[in-house]
Order: structure tokens, then C-alpha cells, then sequence
């Protein structure tokens, strides 16, 4: 038999054993799989090609005289060259729309209905990284005058996140330069991302040598101050409850571990933000994982974009025996439907 007949057959019976433990949970033995390709490949056969698979690191078996189960390696073999581009139903993009496109929806809790459908999808963890703040972009300002030296102030991105904040000024501006103020940061800085108007403002600051340098300014002095534009990263998630019905979280240990990921936040944040920096599905198999809480796990992830600029991102977290083609798929969809929304809702 030609090499790339038993590489092909290879494949076949790695694939094969994949999808069946994905499905049953249950360790993979030889007859099993003779029985899924109707008996043209004999017990005898797919065992010689486990022990192969078994030599490669692709697969493993938990007792002696146990079936196979994937390792990591074996899963991400799996995902990087067997696995087939798969879809969403109808169906499910019908149960999506609802979550999403409910009427009255706010930033909160469009945020929230996109983990939520994440998870009903996929029957693990959705997560949803907000819009980075600074990745935000500028739609509009206001500066309302509380007193001599308190100033509120709102301002909404083109997203729809509002953020409502009380500035404590150190010198007096009249109401007068506060509208002036705003009507002149609403026409200089729409569509701008957040994080680039200091910087910008600076520039501006730099430019000029007449009367306009006192009221930049005072603009500058309130867009400067710490509680206005810096915000730390949320994460939404749901879910968790559901990754207990996965028999690999029957162990409390593994159970305790996992959760401890959502209490802690700070790995999942700083892989999500890192995973925002290129396009497209990334997939992060057991112990490709640096965070020790999720080294059984996969997390899957996607970045979003509002007007083709990337500003947060979602995923999903469960079992590293997980549907890949439909947790891939469910993500994707709900990346681009999320940024559609997102521009709906601003």
C-alpha cells in the first residue's frame, strides 16, 4: 500500500475517534470505529493505526486495557487540518436574533444577551469582552455645570455605551465655555477613538499661539481628568452553570479550578485582549493555555469591529471535548452579528 494511503487511513481513524469521544464522552475502542466505517478497516487494522496515532502523541488511553481518548495534541491536529467548515442552523440563528435584537436593548445588556447566546449554542461558556475603552470611538459630549468647581459629564460612544462622570475642577468655567467646549469637542473628535484624542488634542494644543490656546486648554484640562476616559475592561459571561452537565467537571476539583477563572478574571482578560489584536477564530487547547485554572480547557475566541475597526472581542470556555465545528461557527456569527448590533444600538 502506497504511504499516502496508510497517511489518508491515518487521518480517517484519528478523525473518527475524535468525533466519537466528542459525542459519548467514552474512551474509543477499536471495534467501535471498525463499526463506523462499516467494517472495511478491521478491528486488527485500527489498532495497528492506534498504537501509531497512540506513538505520535495524538491520542492516549487512560487504562490498560481501556479505548483511546485525544490529547491536546491530538485535538489540535484535529482542528487545524481534519475538522470541516460547519454552520449554524436556522434554527439557531433564529434563537440569536431573539437575544439580540430584543426591543429596549442597552449596551449592558446587549453585552449580556451575546454571552448568553453564546452558551445556548454551544453548551459551554459564552464570554464577551466589552468595547476597550480607549478602542472606543468619540459620538458625543456634554459638560453640564453642577457648581463652581463640579462639572458632570456625559459621554456616549459610537457603540452606545454611555459613561456618566463627575469632574472636580480646580478652577471656575462658566457655563458658557462649557457648551463652547462641547459643541467643539462633538465637531473636531466624532469617530475617534478614544485613546487617540489626548494625543490629538496635544497636537492641537502645540499648534496654536493666539486666544483659541486658552479655551483648547481648558478642553484639554477636562478631558484630562482620570475618571473621564480611563476604564477598566469588563467581562460578561453565562453559562457556567451548564459546563457541571459535562462529565468532565463531575470531578469538584476540576469543577472548583474552573470557576476559579471567572473569580479571578485577570488571565482571561489579558488572553482575550491579546486574541483582539488579529482577526479572525483563534483556538487555545488544554495546556496551551498559560492559566493553570483552564488546562483541561479549550477557549475559543473571535475579536468584534465597529465600522471595521476591532474593539472587543467574545469567545467560549468548556471541556477541551468540546464541538469544535459548532463552537467556531457559533462565535464567528456572533462576531459579526454583535458588531452589526453594536452600530444599531449607537
Amino acid at each position: 500500500m502506497k504511504q499516502v494511503d496508510i497517511e489518508e487511513r491515518r487521518k480517517k481513524i484519528l478523525g473518527a475517534i475524535l468525533e466519537s469521544y466528542i459525542e459519548t464522552a467514552v474512551p474509543v475502542g477499536s471495534r467501535a470505529i471498525s463499526q463506523i466505517f462499516r467494517w472495511t478497516i478491521s478491528p486488527a487494522t485500527v489498532r495497528n493505526v492506534m498504537v501509531d496515532l497512540e506513538e505520535m502523541g495524538l491520542i492516549t488511553h487512560p487504562h490498560t486495557s481501556a479505548g483511546r481518548i485525544p490529547t491536546d495534541k491530538g485535538y489540535r491536529y484535529y482542528v487545524d487540518c481534519l475538522l470541516e467548515p460547519k454552520h449554524i442552523t436556522k434554527e439557531e440563528e433564529s434563537i440569536i436574533s431573539r437575544l439580540i435584537y430584543k426591543k429596549g436593548e442597552d449596551f449592558d445588556s446587549l453585552m449580556q444577551a451575546s454571552s448568553r447566546a453564546i452558551s445556548l449554542i454551544t453548551n459551554v461558556t459564552g464570554i464577551v469582552l466589552t468595547p476597550r475603552f480607549k478602542r472606543s470611538i468619540f459620538k458625543h459630549i456634554e459638560f453640564i455645570s453642577i457648581d463652581s468647581l463640579r462639572v458632570l459629564v456625559v459621554l456616549v460612544t459610537s457603540s452606545g455605551f454611555v459613561r456618566n462622570s463627575i469632574l472636580e475642577i480646580e478652577e471656575d468655567i462658566t457655563k458658557s465655555d462649557l457648551f463652547r467646549i462641547s459643541e467643539f469637542l462633538n465637531q473636531e473628535l466624532e469617530g475617534m477613538f478614544l485613546g487617540e484624542i489626548k494625543n490629538y488634542l496635544t497636537r492641537r494644543l502645540l499648534e496654536q499661539r493666539d486666544t483659541f490656546y486658552t479655551f483648547l486648554k481648558k478642553a484639554m484640562l477636562l478631558l484630562s481628568m482620570p475618571s473621564l476616559l480611563k476604564m477598566e475592561d469588563r467581562i460578561y459571561f453565562e453559562g457556567t452553570t451548564s459546563i457541571m452537565l459535562h462529565p468532565e467537571f463531575k470531578d469538584v476539583q476540576k469543577a472548583r479550578l474552573f470557576f476559579r477563572v471567572f473569580e479571578e478574571k485577570k488571565d482571561l482578560l489579558d488572553l482575550f485582549n491579546e486574541d483582539m489584536e488579529s482577526d479572525g477564530v483563534k483556538v487555545h487547547i488544554g495546556k496551551e493555555n498559560s492559566c493553570k485554572y483552564i488546562q483541561e480547557c479549550t477557549v475559543i475566541t473571535c475579536n468584534y469591529k465597529l465600522k471595521d475597526r476591532t474593539i472587543g472581542a467574545l469567545g467560549a470556555i468548556g471541556p477541551t471535548r468540546m464541538e469544535y465545528g459548532k463552537v467556531i461557527s457559533a462565535v464567528k456569527y456572533l462576531s459579526d452579528l454583535l458588531g452589526k448590533s453594536l452600530e444599531n444600538l449607537g
